[in-house]
């Protein structure tokens, strides 16, 4: 068997809660019922088979490495859809602070099972995308309780190629650059005009602050032409003194020694 045999280029989903760890324990307990039974819920409703999926959770969210029958078209316009509207049907019987708000991500790359998750740069670069500037600030100024993030990938070979439902107009394209992560990709908010939203069309990874040089040494003048300077030790005394010819200053400073 050829090494590598295991490697696969796959659907890959993340999701993110927004303000989870500023919760209580008790709050935090009942986001990650509601997260799970929502995710469920809108992949059935979306034709999808949760139960298949290889998923590795983290309390505020989760990483799913999808097999490959899944459809394609389904994980990028109805199960979101669908997501959406389970979140609004939840959020009806919530306090307004406690609101469950998600973040989602679709990326398509090559992903490894591993002993403790998932190994290789799709799973990486999903988690990149969920977790950028672009798409947290289309939840934020939104106030949706979803925003969507395609990676260029599934974009140009789901919705550009009119496999979906979704007008590319209904997205806004977005450059992510974080850490080792460099790419376009697709930012929507299900039930929102995404022109009506302040969403930066780029994300850099602002890095460590550049090094301010050190300020250099006061230049010290010359005297000017009519002035006269004295710096010395005089009968035991530190004299420095400076007389300018037809100005209005004559300043002295003279210190005793003991």
């Amino acid at each position: 068997m050829a090494e590598g045999d295991e490697f696969e280029r796959r659907l890959l989903v993340s999701v993110d809660a927004k303000g989870y760890s500023s919760s209580t324990a008790h709050w935090q307990g009942r986001l990650q019922a509601a997260l799970l039974t929502v995710l469920d819920r809108a992949a059935e409703r979306a034709g999808l088979s949760r139960a298949t999926w290889k998923v590795q959770g983290a309390g505020d969210g989760e990483l799913a490495v999808l097999p490959p029958g899944e459809p394609e078209p389904r994980v990028v316009d109805d199960f979101p859809r669908h997501l959406a509207a389970e979140l609004r049907r939840h959020n009806r019987d919530v306090p307004e602070g406690k609101h469950l708000r998600l973040r989602l991500a679709v990326h398509f790359g090559p992903a490894i099972i591993a002993g403790n998750g998932f190994a290789g740069r799709g799973p990486i670069d999903v988690r990149r995308l969920c977790d950028c500037e672009a798409v947290r600030t289309a939840l934020d100024s939104s106030g949706a309780a979803l925003a969507v993030i395609l990676s260029q990938r599934v974009f140009s070979e789901t919705v550009a190629q009119e496999h979906t439902s979704l007008e590319p107009a209904m997205f806004r394209k977005v450059t992510v650059r974080v850490k080792e992560f460099a790419d376009e990709a697709w930012v929507w908010v299900p039930g929102h005009d995404i022109g009506d939203l302040r969403i930066p069309d780029a994300q850099m990874d602002t890095g460590p602050p550049p090094e301010v040089p050190p300020a250099a040494a006061p230049r010290r003048e010359p005297p000017s032409q009519g002035a006269h300077e004295i710096h010395g030790n005089f009968a035991h005394a530190d004299v420095r003194a400076r007389k300018v010819v037809g100005g209005d200053e004559i300043n002295y400073h003279e210190v005793r020694r003991q």
